[in-house]
């Protein structure tokens, strides 16, 4: 038996949707862009989502929106300059960490906790230097980072606060949708996520202004798809309107395409999670004397956190465990991975950039050496879980 990562969500009504497109002969950016942006926002209680093409260009113009000179400063908030600090977590996928360095920033790395995979409050409170302009949690596999804890200290020391959600789309903080706290939250919509749109991401805010500069930076600092398009033209009233550019930028623009397939999938995303979280559920009570034991650590929800697992991570006691486990699971034909990139300061692309590695990173350390995961995706049968269970067990006993 077969148990990949991801299966295929796009079916029939996705493929019509494609057809529907390619037949109106209007590919590029246009209605169904814009119609799945106010879908996804409704969806999640957003004033703004700016579509873009992928999960790494949403975090790219976030980060290079709080760089921009045009960035609306609130009272005692910075914009981020050469030099500035953004605290990060070292459990991350690598486009969390290069928008950051791109945008002429330092990333500084902090550690994570091995049960929950989120970034440590304690680490990301020691991190803090007269540099520091902004943090970027990363709700990481499903789970989320503490974000009481985050919300209060970006408000005392006046930082930005901006959530990588491309893994926990749809998750809550008690009950509000995870990537709606601070100016920005980020989404990817890649084959394998949540939903997907085959290629793109989002970025949602609450602040009009800074979803407008986002739209700018999308489209090569061009006006077209501005709300307040009539306004900034009638103050270049010299300037052609049709190729007026009021910003820099650059061009994460996603197709119609990929629209077409978001408007549908998003009406599938509460399905899809409840069977995610169903399936981690089972796992979670099938391997209760293995978790008991000490054997493996599940990710574990933090508190007030609601999860939606992008997939079922393993924490096994040492690194042979954790390199044997795997595997058996791979010849069982149980597709696995590493749980993301590990710690990111221990990657060889960290020896041509600046960083700063804040305390230790233990924690990071143990995710990297010691974990593990496999898929929960929607997809997946009662006698696939059942396989994958039977497979677990055995290795163990």
């Amino acid at each position: 038996m077969q148990i990949p990562l991801y299966e295929n969500t796009i079916l029939a009504e996705e493929k019509q949707a494609i057809y529907d497109v390619v037949e109106s002969g209007q590919m590029s950016f246009g209605s169904k862009c814009l119609a799945f942006e106010d879908r996804f926002a409704t969806h999640l209680g957003a004033k703004n989502a700016v579509f873009v093409n992928s999960g790494s260009s949403a975090n790219l113009l976030a980060f290079f929106a709080l760089a921009n000179p045009l960035v609306k400063l609130p009272d005692g908030q910075r914009r981020i300059t050469p030099g500035s600090e953004v605290i990060v977590p070292a459990v991350t996928w690598s486009t969390t960490i290069w928008p950051i360095i791109q945008a002429g920033a330092t990333p500084v790395l902090v550690d994570s906790d091995p049960r929950t995979l989120q970034m440590k409050s304690e680490s990301v409170e020691a991190a803090i230097s007269d540099k520091t302009v902004g943090i970027c949690p990363v709700h990481v596999l499903g789970n989320s980072c503490d974000l009481d804890f985050l919300q209060d200290f970006a408000s005392k020391n006046s930082l930005w606060l901006m959530e990588d959600t491309c893994e926990s789309l749809g998750g809550k903080w008690e009950s509000q949708f995870l990537g709606t706290f601070g100016v920005a939250g980020t989404y990817s919509f890649f084959f394998s996520h949540h939903i997907t749109t085959i290629e793109g991401g989002m970025i949602t805010t609450n602040n009009d202004e800074f979803a407008e500069l986002l739209r700018t930076l999308r489209a090569h600092g061009w006006t077209r798809h501005l709300k307040n398009k009539d306004k900034v033209e009638k103050q270049h009233s010299d300037i052609d309107p049709r190729f007026l550019f009021i910003n820099t930028g650059f061009n994460v623009r996603p197709t119609e395409i990929n629209a077409a397939i978001g408007l549908i999938q998003i009406e599938k995303l509460g399905r899809f999670n409840e069977r995610r979280v169903q399936i981690a559920n089972t796992w979670n009570n099938e391997f209760s004397e293995l978790i008991e034991a000490g054997e493996i650590i599940p990710n574990t929800p933090t508190t007030k956190a609601s999860p939606v697992f992008f997939g079922y991570s393993a924490i096994c006691k040492n690194t042979e465990t954790r390199n044997k486990f795997k595997d058996t699971l791979d010849k069982a034909g149980i597709e696995t991975r590493h749980i993301i990139c590990g710690n990111m300061a221990r990657q060889p692309a960290f020896k041509h950039f600046e960083h700063r590695v804040a305390g230790d990173l233990d924690g990071a350390d143990t995710i990297m050496d010691r974990g593990i995961y496999w898929g929960a995706n929607p997809g997946l049968s009662d006698e696939q879980v059942n396989y994958v269970t039977k497979t677990v067990k055995d290795f163990f006993n």
